[in-house]
């Protein structure tokens, strides 16, 4: 017995590095796949609607496939056009910021040319030619538009997943006994439930505050303000950081493009404002503590899926560990594990 728990830790770590390694290079794979399982849990109340309407379900999952190809085609192209536009207007920006830089430096009093001597003796110029913000851009959008031409790999698994689902409760009844068989499906209603709640929470929110912050910055006419409302759209779905990361680039281009503190403060006041009442406010209660992670239990899960798929990663990374709580809350055996992923409880 004593031989056998240090044999079982092993297995479980093995099994583990496994996994990671079959998730990390079969990627390509695994990203449009869970995309696509998350879109069919977050758009089956509308397939239900559909058919409550008399509309036969193959018709019904067809019209839903059609508005989210539409949808993901549209926010490709916004951000798309967007970026090619920042792209395009950099050197305006560039300009103003070594203005706005100069101006610091004669503010501190510092010498612009001990500076410049001493940025030489760093060495960094090479750095910051390979930190081209164009290239950085073009990149990041290159690798996001390379992941929406999975978009219709994504569509292929949600046909799946929305068609086969009653195929996969017809199984079970015919595999298991018929208690057994009830007790499996009370347990996958209630999982699919609470899954779906909290992806429908989670997207409305985070459309929610997509939306006002593009209003807010239309509002102070900063430019790229789609962009920024896409891009605060996606990150929203990043607990803690998502929100800060969201609302700086915004902010820098306000004081780039407008002269003065003035207009780029309310900017700031604006964004942070509205990320404090969405994130500490409104999301807390709409969707309350049953879905708590711990934080240091969010943090990895960042820093692990952000490792394997990038950017896509951390944007599911929160989505696809909660599911596994769910999953595990509702399932006896892994309940000890849903209790030590959970946040701490108040008193």
């Amino acid at each position: 017995m004593k031989e056998s728990q240090p044999t079982s830790l092993v297995l479980w770590i093995l099994s583990a590095v496994l996994v990671g390694a079959v998730l990390y290079f079969l990627r390509g794979i695994f990203r449009p796949f869970f995309v696509a399982i998350f879109l069919s849990v977050l758009l089956e109340p509308v397939v239900e609607g559909f058919t409550r309407w008399k509309i036969p379900k193959p018709v019904a999952v067809f019209i839903v496939m059609i508005l989210a190809f539409a949808v993901l085609f549209l926010m490709g192209i916004l951000v798309y056009a967007s970026a090619m536009s920042f792209v395009e207007e950099y050197p305006r920006y560039e300009q103003r910021f070594l203005q706005v830089f100069r101006g610091t430096l004669a503010l501190l009093h510092i010498p612009l040319e001990d500076f410049n001597r001493f940025l030489q003796e760093m060495d960094w110029t090479s750095a910051v030619q390979q930190l081209s913000i164009p290239s950085i851009v073009t990149r990041s959008v290159g690798s996001f538009f390379s992941f929406l031409g999975n978009i219709f790999l994504v569509l292929l698994f949600m046909l799946y997943s929305l068609m086969g689902k009653e195929y996969l409760y017809v199984r079970i009844r015919k595999a298991y006994a018929p208690e057994r068989a009830g007790r499996i499906l009370a347990a996958v209603t209630k999982i699919n439930h609470q899954l779906q709640r909290y992806l429908v929470t989670k997207t409305l929110i985070s459309l929610a505050t997509g939306l006002l912050a593009t209003v807010i910055l239309l509002a102070f006419g900063v430019d790229f303000a789609i962009l920024w409302g896409v891009i605060t759209f996606l990150l929203n779905f990043i607990p803690n950081i998502g929100s800060i990361i969201a609302t700086i680039p915004p902010i820098l281009l306000a004081f780039l493009q407008f002269g003065g503190l003035g207009r780029p403060l309310l900017v700031a006041l604006c964004l942070i404002l509205l990320q404090m009442t969405m994130g500490n406010g409104i999301e807390p209660r709409v969707m309350g503590r049953s879905l708590d992670l711990s934080p240091l239990v969010v943090i990895l899960s960042l820093i692990f899926w952000g490792f394997l798929w990038g950017i896509v990663g951390m944007i599911l990374a929160v989505p696809i560990t909660a599911a596994f709580k769910i999953v595990a809350a509702n399932v006896e055996p892994l309940r000890p594990v849903s209790v030590l992923l959970s946040g701490v409880e108040k008193e």
